[in-house]
């Protein structure tokens, strides 16, 4: 872990309002970004950035290193006569924190109109109410203006995102929190990963893909597989950290102990699906994490999947996917939290992971040998 990582580049991307379906901002800074450095960019139908660099040796040969850039937020459902927005969900986020939140609506021109969410007076709340999170129908946006016609002068209109006001902040022994970690992490680990290679190539062709709609749908990245067709992928994400007072040991994953290799994720409510991954290419993250002196978690969790839930079924014959997790606490608040060594550790497995792999990195499944005189 002696590289120099560029910190700044983590708070930007935070900064950056995307919430799925509405990555358009995400999708300019992205390209803008790293058109100078791959040989080839695009821009798809959906907004998934994709730059290919070709490998310096095995140029048909690819590897997909992939990470989602959207967030979660809510979106302005109806506006009321007195100038209160209404607003739906847009993923999991979670009503118990958001009473009280500062939040940014982002209006069809750009603009930002800064709001809050406001929670019943205390001195006016009934005891029966005090220990009730209120369902998100019953919330509402405060921005402070008095009637319907000033909301919509204001720019703001049924449809607009609303998302968590940019909060990014270093604090304590190497922690960092913000809103959208999950997963603009993930996205930092590509680009600095990216920045690497670029000055000394890799022997396999990279395809750096920054996808959508994972929040919304879990299939936003799709396309890019079938654009592209990888001999294997590998989805950077962030995983549960269960490593405070209040949390279950589900899984052994602690802040600060390196980044985790995911063996199993599972849904369970309503898609029924999730990862396990394939066993060959995760024990070759294995390897390499072993070889470079990287601490590796292991992440076995019900409850949560990310992209490559659906990715594996794309093509005729699946695909080959593993999962590399940066451990967070407090999913989907406002204060998601990682720890500096986790991300620079990830970044170093990434890159030497992406050193290794070549057309002799064995993907097969099957243990079975063909014995002479059965051939």
């Amino acid at each position: 872990m002696k590289r120099e990582l560029d910190w700044e580049l983590l708070e930007k991307l935070c900064s950056i309002h995307a919430m799925s379906g509405h990555e358009d901002a995400m999708v300019t800074f992205l390209y803008d970004r790293i058109a100078s450095i791959v040989d080839s960019i695009s821009i798809d139908n959906l907004g998934n950035v994709v730059g290919i660099l070709t490998g310096s040796q095995y140029p048909a040969s690819r590897l997909m290193l992939q990470a989602h850039t959207d967030e979660l937020g809510l979106v302005v459902r109806n506006v009321t006569a007195d100038g209160f927005l209404l607003v739906e969900r847009v993923g999991g986020v979670p009503e118990k924190t958001l009473l009280g939140q500062r939040v940014d609506v982002v209006t069809e021109d750009g603009g930002i109109v800064t709001g809050y969410v406001g929670p019943k007076s205390h001195h006016v709340t009934k005891p029966e109410e005090k220990y009730k999170v209120p369902n998100i129908h019953d919330m509402f946006i405060d921005v402070g203006l008095s009637s319907s016609e000033a909301v919509e002068g204001a720019g703001i209109k049924v449809g607009d995102p609303v998302l968590y006001h940019p909060n990014f902040c270093c604090f304590g022994d190497g922690m960092i929190s913000s809103k959208a970690l999950d997963n603009r992490v993930g996205v930092f680990v590509l680009l600095e990963t990216l920045r690497a290679l670029a000055r000394n190539r890799p022997p396999s062709t990279l395809v750096f893909s920054f996808t959508v709609l994972e929040e919304f749908s879990i299939r936003g990245s799709l396309p890019t597989i079938a654009a592209t067709e990888p001999d294997a992928i590998i989805s950077v994400d962030v995983t549960i950290a269960t490593d405070t007072p209040v949390e279950e040991p589900l899984h052994p994953v602690a802040l600060g102990h390196g980044p985790a290799i995911k063996m199993m994720d599972f849904h369970g409510r309503g898609t029924l699906a999730g990862l396990f991954p394939s066993p060959k290419l995760r024990r070759f993250i294995e390897s390499v994490a072993k070889k470079q002196g990287i601490p590796l978690q292991r992440e076995v969790i019900v409850g949560v999947i990310t992209d490559p839930a659906f990715q594996l079924y794309v093509g005729k014959k699946g695909q080959v996917i593993a999962g590399i997790s940066i451990p967070q606490r407090y999913s989907h608040s406002p204060i998601q939290t990682c720890h500096e060594s986790d991300i620079a550790w990830a970044v170093d497995l990434v890159e030497t992971t992406a050193r290794a792999f070549t057309p002799e990195v064995d993907l097969s499944r099957g243990t079975i040998t063909v014995r002479k005189g059965h051939q």
